[in-house]
């Protein structure tokens, strides 16, 4: 039976000015199937692309795109606004809004890139705290108010200890607000000249791998890398401008808007501090279109096909181009893991001079962790949660005990005699969970500012 092995020299038996061992074939088989059946692009590149050119304000491209992602790159520069508004509620990107303060609720604008930011401010986050389950008092007594019982003496409230559902809710509250760090002159000017630097000698260092890779003659993987370090290059290229009036603040108080994926979730994100920063983020577009000419389109269109071509040419001459391209995608990968990791939000945290805490909290139940956020905001009425909670008598006697003021609290004793003992009982509970779950985290949030305060006064 004839032999189809070809060992290093390939498919098309090239020969190199540096030759190897033989090596088994099933190694050549196998290292040209690998790359072309695990670089395929998916619906997530797209979205990634979006937020890191909203956070770092230009396109940027890896030396081994993705299948495919070349051309979403030309389609970007193709139809801007209705790219990025596809690309920004793909994947975990689709998240819903709810504006505390002002009673609107919508799609995440820039879906990627709050994912990018929140997925950064949890990396170390702290351990979840545990919010009250069960009445903290007095059953007739609120927290800092005055007995229930004094405003209903004939209608004692009963509450019956017995087994209930309870869903628990994970609130993670992440809190942005501008900081006054300056950069010394010295740090400052070497920070501008060692990437600089870098990016010069990593250049220098791709183009002698690519020499290095056709004397083995590994042809197919040289042509893949030279067509990643040519699309960084024209991507440079490419230029975007941020909107008027980036990350500035059109009103005078803090943010408050809440965001899950849908309003039966059971993980929340608390966006709160300063409105500029958060309401550009979550509601407003950060970029305008790419300053891209027909020339760029028709490139990044050629370079998807000639990316094409040589990852197919890869994997149907086989041999050693094979066991080259393997090597390059797992160095790349690992140097990727290593040194990359968050850096688009935590260089985009620096440009902009934001600070970034996170805390979380486990609340029993959907019903405390809406009252406690409810009370930490702003709010003029409860409209922005009335699709999380179906509004009702005892509903609106709930919302008004959070917020209720000690001279109003003889008019809200009348409304709440019309209620049921269950219905009574339902309100005194989740007033006494709000209350105390909002006064733990304003707690938790006064510590952390604290500390930084400390930490800043130590270093001046």
């Amino acid at each position: 039976m004839t032999s189809n092995y070809f060992g290093s020299t390939g498919t098309l038996g090239v020969s190199s000015l540096i030759s190897i061992s033989d090596i088994p074939a099933i190694i050549y088989e196998w290292s040209a199937l690998v790359p072309l059946a695990s670089h395929l692009a998916n619906y997530d590149e797209e979205h990634r692309m979006a937020g890191e050119l909203a956070l770092t304000g230009h396109l940027r491209v890896g030396l081994f795109p993705r299948l495919g992602y070349l051309n979403g790159i030309s389609k970007l520069l193709e139809g801007v606004p209705d790219f990025l508004d596809r690309a920004n509620v793909k994947g975990d990107s689709s998240y819903k809004v709810w504006d505390a303060n002002w009673g609107s609720t919508f799609t995440r604008a820039n879906g990627s890139a709050v994912s990018i930011i929140t997925s950064y401010a949890l990396r170390k986050r702290k351990k979840v705290m545990d919010m009250p389950k069960k009445v903290l008092a007095d059953p007739g007594q609120l927290p800092g108010g005055t007995p229930i019982g004094a405003h209903i003496p004939d209608a004692p409230v009963q509450m019956t200890i017995r087994p209930i559902f309870s869903r628990h809710q994970v609130l993670h509250v992440i809190r942005m607000n501008r900081t006054n760090a300056v950069h010394a002159d010295k740090s400052y000017l070497l920070s501008l000249l060692i990437p600089r630097l870098v990016t010069l000698a990593y250049h220098a260092f791709l183009i002698g791998t690519i020499i290095f890779l056709c004397s083995f003659g590994a042809f197919g993987s040289a042509a893949i890398l030279l067509i990643g370090l040519f699309s960084k290059l024209v991507c440079r290229l490419l230029r975007t401008k941020r909107p008027a009036g980036y990350l500035e603040n059109n009103e005078n108080h803090s943010a408050c808007m809440l965001s899950a994926i849908h309003e039966n979730a059971s993980t929340w994100y608390l966006y709160v501090g300063d409105r500029g920063v958060i309401d550009w983020l979550l509601n407003k577009t950060m970029l305008a279109a790419p300053t891209a000419t027909l020339a760029h389109v028709l490139y990044f269109r050629l370079a998807h096909v000639l990316q094409l071509l040589a990852m197919t040419f890869v994997a149907a001459q086989k041999g050693i181009d094979g066991i080259c391209l393997v090597a390059l995608l797992v160095a790349n990968s690992a140097l990727q893991h290593l040194f990359h990791g968050h850096r688009t939000a935590r260089k985009w945290l620096e440009a902009e001079r934001i600070s970034l805490d996170v805390h979380s909290f486990r609340f029993s139940g959907r019903t405390p962790m809406v009252g406690a956020i409810h009370m930490l905001s702003d709010a003029r009425d409860a409209v922005w949660m009335e699709s999380l909670i179906v509004p009702c008598p005892r509903t609106k006697i709930w919302l008004e005990e959070l917020k209720c003021a000690a001279e109003m609290r003889e008019g809200l004793a009348l409304e709440t005699k019309k209620l049921s003992s269950s219905d009574k009982a339902w309100v005194l509970l989740n007033s006494q969970l709000a209350i105390e779950a909002a006064r733990r985290i304003r707690d938790t949030l006064d510590q952390t500012r604290a500390e930084e305060s400390l930490c800043v006064d130590q270093r001046s």
